[in-house]
């Protein structure tokens, strides 16, 4: 099973401030503009950047299938979703930890909100997120061994972790985002100012020949057309990868590094 596909960003915050008469657009025009401008640069930068928030209901497989690492996802009828996980390396590989105390969630975890037990909140020293990947308890308990999904999340026998999945936008991300937006806004309402690319490639007028750049080989290119946007997309995906790559090896040892 899967998670649900998502479409564009969670959260893609906007800096419009370098946009002349941005505010005198009506909201519907400014709205439309900044979904279609975030949607558009997150596909191009790779599908990685954005955070989502989630919800999921954890259950711990048997420590026999410990070097099995994977996650399946059911959607629950109250909101959440199941998720199957466990220590993910054989003993002695990677540093796993006692039986019960680390937790491998779908990531990576930018932060952890809030962890339900038998319907009481842990406190946030209790646990700690390791590599993006790993929620750890260091106070000296260990994560519940079942896990009654037939119950509410904050029902006694369940337990649910509810954390915020996913790379937040950089600085750069939001002033692409509020250019781009900024120009869309304009075309929408036919501004001549508009600086998008137009399906005319080439124009002679008094004897002078311009020639513009086709909108169809950007797309195809993963540019906008736009300067300072395209040189964001250049640096944050330079070989214009469709989202992230992901490398896993059986004989990679690294040490652990804690990220929240």
């Amino acid at each position: 099973m899967t998670q649900p596909v998502r479409t564009g960003p969670c959260d893609w915050p906007l800096n419009a401030a370098y946009c002349k008469g941005w505010d005198q657009h009506d909201e519907a025009i400014r709205t439309a503009a900044t979904d279609l401008a975030t949607e558009v640069l997150w596909a191009l930068s790779g599908r990685r950047f954005g955070v989502c928030p989630s919800t999921v209901r954890p259950v711990r497989r048997g420590d026999g299938e410990a070097w099995r690492r994977w996650e399946s996802w059911l959607d629950l009828p109250y909101g959440g979703s199941f998720a199957v996980t466990f220590c993910g390396c054989p003993v002695g590989a990677c540093a796993c930890g006692p039986a019960g105390r680390e937790l491998s969630l779908p990531g990576p975890i930018h932060a952890v909100s809030r962890v339900l037990v038998d319907g009481e909140e842990l406190p946030a020293g209790s646990y700690a997120v390791y590599d993006r990947r790993w929620l750890v308890r260091i106070d000296g308990g260990s994560w519940p061994t079942r896990q009654d999904l037939t119950v509410a999340d904050d029902q006694p026998g369940a337990w649910a972790v509810t954390y915020q999945r996913g790379v937040p936008v950089p600085e750069g991300g939001k002033v692409a985002a509020g250019a781009l937006a900024c120009e869309m806004a304009k075309a929408m309402v036919a501004d001549t100012t508009c600086r998008l690319p137009r399906r005319v490639q080439s124009v002679v007028r008094q004897g002078v020949q311009q020639t513009f750049v086709d909108p169809a080989q950007l797309a195809r290119d993963g540019m906008t057309g736009l300067p300072e946007v395209d040189q964001w997309l250049r640096v944050v995906n330079p070989y214009r990868l469709p989202r992230d790559s992901v490398v896993w090896s059986p004989d990679l040892d690294r040490g652990r590094r804690r990220t929240s």
